[in-house]
């Protein structure tokens, strides 16, 4: 099986959630199967677009700073533990996006927000 497969599976004359030109999120009955902003459901799509703001956020954030896994220096995840989020020191891949210091995944904690990255990680 290969991608192309699988959209056509899920999109080929079937509803699909996107993001119009102007930003709205529609949806429609679709032959367009390989658009990549296709989405499932509602939630499908809100969660597609809270990914793009923590991506967008550790982007900014980072200043383009990205991880050396060769090294031993510790990078930093989000993570969900005892009820909340916290950045994690790792050093080996894990995870969608890093930060090179606990202050700067700390920062994305504080201006992404709880209900945000529960959309993300739960």
């Amino acid at each position: 099986m290969v991608l192309e497969e699988i959209m056509k599976s899920l999109y080929f004359k079937k509803e699909a959630y996107f993001v119009d030109m102007f930003g709205k999120v529609k949806c429609n009955q679709t032959t367009l199967y390989n658009d990549r902003n296709n989405c499932t459901s509602k939630q499908h799509i809100e969660k597609w677009l809270a990914i793009n703001d923590l991506l967008n956020v550790a982007s900014f954030l980072n200043q383009g700073w990205a991880p050396k896994w060769e090294s031993d220096t510790l990078i930093y995840i989000i993570i969900y533990k005892n009820g909340s989020f916290v950045p994690q020191a790792v050093n080996t891949p894990c995870a969608m996006v890093y930060f090179p210091t606990e202050k700067l995944a700390r920062q994305a904690i504080d201006i992404l927000g709880d209900q945000l990255l529960k959309e993300i990680y739960l």
